[in-house]
């Protein structure tokens, strides 16, 4: 005689097991579904925050750069020729701008000194439109009379610092 066979197939794991498996995963899913749209929320919200926290930190930086303006925008001359009894020729001035923004006018003035190191003339040369980081140079007439030059910015101008 046969044994009698067992019909109803393999045996299916009991639905506790089933429970115990699927419960753990749907929440997993419910947390990372949360995440997910917590950082979808926070970087709608950040959008304009990152634009005032940029400005607010380009509005700072402006303030440091005027007040330490001459740091960033200074002037420099070459080495100019001087004639035996007194005269300047060959003289060029340099403006350079360090800073991120651009300037729009920078007054350089330029004392001729004689000999006793009294004053002989003052002239004053304008830079207009300096771009950030860079430097722009002026070819300055040349004058008969004097033994070295001494040079300082006399004002700076820049609408994007809010230097008037």
């Amino acid at each position: 005689m046969k044994k009698p066979t067992d019909t109803a197939g393999p045996k299916k794991p009991s639905s506790s097991l089933r429970w115990i498996i699927l419960i753990p995963f749907v929440i997993v899913l419910g947390v990372m579904a949360a995440i997910v749209r917590q950082d979808e929320s926070n970087a709608n919200d950040n959008k304009s925050g990152k634009q005032t926290a940029t400005t607010g930190s380009e509005s700072s930086e402006k303030k440091e750069i005027r007040k330490n303006i001459k740091m960033y925008v200074y002037a420099g001359s070459n080495e100019y020729d001087r004639r035996g009894l007194g005269g300047i020729s060959n003289l060029e001035i340099s403006v350079n701008n360090a800073s991120d923004y651009p300037i729009d006018k920078v007054r350089v003035k330029i004392m001729y000194i004689k000999a006793n190191g009294s004053v002989h003339e003052v002239k004053y040369e304008d830079f207009h439109a300096i771009k950030p980081n860079s430097k722009a140079t002026h070819k300055i007439p040349d004058t008969k009379r004097g033994i070295s030059v001494k040079y300082e910015i006399a004002t700076i101008k820049s609408k994007a610092l809010g230097l008037s």
